[in-house]
């Protein structure tokens, strides 16, 4: 009877290029995983300045407020977003002054979109003109800003199906005079 040790020899061979093959696939797909999550963007309120302001001085008192705004959208994924629509809501004490809203933004994987928009609004009401005004003689005029964010990412040609929407919730101090945030607060709002 003969004793042949060449079965064994390839199955020891076989089974240590079987777990590194394992070991590689495995890392591939963390790394795939890692790169193409979805993830929300992150969004940064850029610039809200004052831009002018006029009093209208015959009953009832009012004031018109001109305001210059934008918003960074970073992508912080190799996936493209398509925004279908940004929407900035400014309050001044509780008063809503407007909101500015575009839509149509390309944002390429790992890059940013800036958003920039103006807003006029001429109905800030008597009671809220006087803080408005000492504000402003003060140089530093505080709002509340809301920011929302609605999109859908994309890889190469395919659009995900599922579609994200960001709140973005802020408390801005804006320094008139050299047209700069000085502060702002700002919490992710689900």
């Amino acid at each position: 009877m003969t004793y042949s040790k060449q079965g064994t020899q390839n199955y020891v061979a076989i089974r240590p290029c079987i777990c590194l093959l394992w070991t590689v696939i495995l890392a591939a797909f963390v790394t795939a995983a890692f790169l193409l999550w979805p993830v929300d963007p992150e969004i940064e309120m850029e610039k809200l300045t004052v831009k002018r302001a006029k009093v209208h001085p015959l009953p009832p008192l009012s004031a018109t407020v001109w305001l210059s705004v934008a918003v960074r959208v970073h992508n912080k994924v190799l996936c493209w977003m398509d925004l279908a629509e940004v929407d900035v809501g400014i309050k001044y004490r509780g008063q809503k002054l407007g909101h500015v809203e575009t839509e149509g933004w390309h944002v390429t994987g790992w890059g940013s979109a800036h958003v920039d928009g103006d807003l006029e609004f001429g109905g800030l009401p008597s009671p809220e003109v006087a803080h408005f005004m000492q504000d402003l003689g003060k140089g530093r005029v505080q709002f509340h800003t809301a920011v929302e964010v609605v999109g859908n990412l994309g890889l190469f040609f395919f659009r995900f199906p599922n579609i994200f929407k960001v709140k973005l919730s802020c408390e801005v101090l804006v320094d008139t005079k050299s047209h700069t945030i000085i502060n702002q607060h700002c919490i992710v709002k689900d």
